[in-house]
């Protein structure tokens, strides 16, 4: 606990306030070393009964940001400059897009590429309704299942 002084004018300064205010001082500052000296003899003492030292708590940061340097121009944190992210992927899958209805006499300049990543975690369930037909001579027809119906080993269930 530091007790603040009041700002005592220069005027009223006389020899004996002077030593006074000195012997203030000294008494403040001895007084902060032995708080600090009984803390450490606490801590020491909560350790040799097994139990925990007093946590050392930094002061707030809210009260000090008003003090810090405003960010530099750009508003950027050191480091964080833009990199590409894109370089580090591996691409799976490339797909060329063209333009539906363009007009007679436009020419090819190139691609842009334009990156999607996705990440799929899902199942998928896909029901086929396959269509009976009764003939007329008799029987029926059952239409077939396609032809990638079992996508990367995925199981069939059979009829529902």
């Amino acid at each position: 606990m530091k007790v603040e002084l009041p700002d005592i004018p220069a005027t009223e300064r006389t020899p004996l306030v002077e030593t006074l205010l000195a012997i203030i001082r000294v008494q403040q500052d001895r007084i902060q070393q032995l708080e600090t000296t009984v803390q450490q003899a606490r801590d020491e003492i909560a350790l040799l009964k097994g139990q925990k030292p007093r946590p050392q708590i930094q002061p707030s940061i809210l009260e000090t940001t008003k003090t810090k340097t405003p960010p530099p121009e750009g508003g950027k944190r050191p480091g964080s400059a833009k990199r590409p992210k894109t370089a580090e992927l591996t691409i799976h899958r490339e797909v060329p897009r063209h333009p539906e209805g363009l007009p007679p006499g436009a020419t090819f300049r190139g691609y842009e590429a334009y990156v999607v990543q996705e990440l799929l975690v899902h199942n998928e369930n896909t029901r086929y309704l396959r269509a009976r037909y009764d003939l007329p001579g008799g029987g029926s027809v059952l239409a077939p299942f396609p032809r990638a119906s079992c996508r990367s080993g995925a199981a069939t269930l059979g009829p529902t």
